[in-house]
């Protein structure tokens, strides 16, 4: 009861990050077999992840209701329940790239069932939280980090998702319904996503870097930039399905965004370096939930930096994407080690309820994710 009681939505960050990187070892471009090998036993083991973590979610929502509706009220918790829909999209991405050599055309159906069900989820949340920070949060510009991203980037997170799946439904006017609601869905995040970026930078020049125990959550920056990437180029690569007669100004006009955000995304990954060092020099960067954020954000920018190669067969993305990769397997590696770690050694300090009727603000900063 404790554990179910204590359980909180940034615990879905574990499967964000074990799902991506599962993702990227096997579809990263010349990859060797037995990396392949290892992405789909990833790709096995977090849907038994994400499944477990769905139960407990679920739990809680029955045996403490109360306390679920306080972390929906809650300025930082709320934020992490759009881990939720992006840790579920690692799972159904699976079922299109790795599933149909182990469940056959099966997989495509179960794939496009679950797919529906991660979009509504992720409206909920592109929706219900930004809207419950406009009437019951306690918001200020000096308290604002990068986790306002959480919420938002689903929607684009479900879009580059559809990609996959649109080839394999069965007519064209299906395919077209689905490649425009995809660029809906695009626009649901990445336009809100450039204001919150533009707001982060304003807010990091006028009360300098976030607390110690945010520090990481910089990496985040970067997640919805990647995603924005992956994208972009799933609908230079599905217009040549729908749109035939327009697919090379499609495909021009995203290919040349996706460089864009390329280039961006290099910014805020150099300057987040440059922010979780400045805190190791300092000997002051606790581990908490939220060093998962050095997983997820990286594999969907490695993930988008893949999709630049194959469009445009330049080698510096190839080697980018590998030189990344060995980055997000080695933060991957880190991070679970640490929170297995922890988990043993402190007695589950991180499972602990943190949002009761007691809570203090200045607590808050540990407990997050």
């Amino acid at each position: 009861m404790r554990l179910i009681k204590g359980f909180t939505p940034n615990w879905f960050t574990a499967g964000m990050g074990t799902g991506i990187v599962a993702l990227d070892a096997y579809l990263l471009p010349a990859g060797p077999g037995w990396l392949r090998t290892v992405g789909t036993g990833l790709w096995f083991l977090n849907m038994a992840l994400v499944a477990g973590l769905l139960v407990l979610m679920g739990l809680r929502a029955v045996v403490d209701p109360q306390g679920v509706k306080k972390i929906f009220t809650h300025p930082m918790q709320s934020m992490f329940f759009g881990a939720i829909p992006m840790a579920f999209t690692t799972v159904v991405n699976g079922f299109f790239d790795m599933g149909p050599h182990y469940f056959g055309a099966s997989a495509y159906h179960v794939g496009a069932v679950l797919w529906v069900i991660n979009t509504i989820i992720a409206l909920g949340s592109v929706i219900i939280i930004p809207f419950l920070m406009f009437i019951s949060h306690d918001h200020d510009l000096s308290g604002m980090t990068a986790v306002w991203l959480m919420p938002i980037v689903p929607a684009e997170v479900v879009a580059a998702s559809s990609g996959l799946m649109l080839p394999h439904l069965s007519n064209l006017a299906l395919q077209q319904d689905v490649f425009v609601g995809t660029m809906v869905l695009w626009a649901f995040s990445v336009p809100m996503a450039f204001l919150l970026l533009g707001t982060l930078f304003l807010r990091l020049a006028l009360h300098k870097l976030p607390p110690r125990e945010l520090a990481i959550s910089t990496w985040i920056t970067l997640g919805t930039l990647g995603t924005g990437i992956m994208g972009l180029m799933m609908v230079a690569k599905d217009s040549a399905i729908v749109y035939p007669h327009i697919a090379a100004s499609i495909a021009g006009a995203a290919t040349l965004a996706s460089l864009v955000l390329w280039g961006l995304g290099l910014w805020w990954m150099v300057h987040s370096f440059l922010i979780s060092g400045y805190y190791l020099l300092k000997r002051s960067l606790p581990f908490n939930l939220g060093w998962w954020g050095l997983t997820f954000p990286l594999g969907v920018f490695t993930g988008g930096t893949d999709l630049l190669y194959h469009a445009m067969g330049t080698a510096i993305f190839r080697w980018a994407a590998m030189g990344f990769f060995v980055l997000l397997a080695a933060f991957w590696i880190m991070v679970a080690l640490f929170t297995i770690r922890h988990l043993a050694e402190l007695g589950q300090p991180l499972l602990r309820p943190s949002i009761d009727a007691d809570t203090e603000d200045a607590g808050d900063e540990e407990e997050v994710g």
